[in-house]
């Protein structure tokens, strides 16, 4: 009787192990990728993006809530000075140089509001992609 190796196997890792008993070279580093893609400490960052917007003195007209992740953009104002360049969803991960990832919406917008007047305010954003424009 001749069984099939694929009938013995019981996780993805044992596939891979398979697998990898009789690849090529050029194989080995696919085999490395699809390990990195399926592990669950692996964040998927083909989509994430990291820039800064350096806003004018005023309102900015947008919403900001709290989420796990830190202060996401909630909504964005037809008059925003933002507007056409965040999207409903990125995060708020930075505010002229501090770290903002573990603040809630609210005290973000108050740190906001206290540099309301100064002439310009670096904001730093993590856009995932995906998000709807405004």
């Amino acid at each position: 009787k001749i069984s099939s190796p694929t009938s013995q196997m019981t996780s993805f890792e044992d596939f891979l192990n398979y697998v990898s008993k009789s690849e090529s070279e050029s194989s080995v580093a696919i085999r490395s990728q699809l390990q990195k893609i399926s592990s669950p400490t692996s964040p998927m960052k083909s989509n994430q993006r990291e820039f800064d917007f350096y806003a004018p003195r005023g309102l900015l007209g947008i919403v900001i809530e709290s989420s796990p992740r830190g202060p996401m953009v909630q909504s964005i104002s037809h008059t925003s000075p933002l507007l056409g360049m965040i999207d409903r969803g990125d995060y708020i991960i930075g505010l002229d140089g501090m770290n903002t990832k573990g603040m809630t919406g609210a005290q973000l917008t108050l740190s906001m509001a206290q540099r309301s007047e100064q002439p310009q305010r670096k904001i730093s954003f993590l856009s995932c992609g995906g998000a709807t424009k405004y």
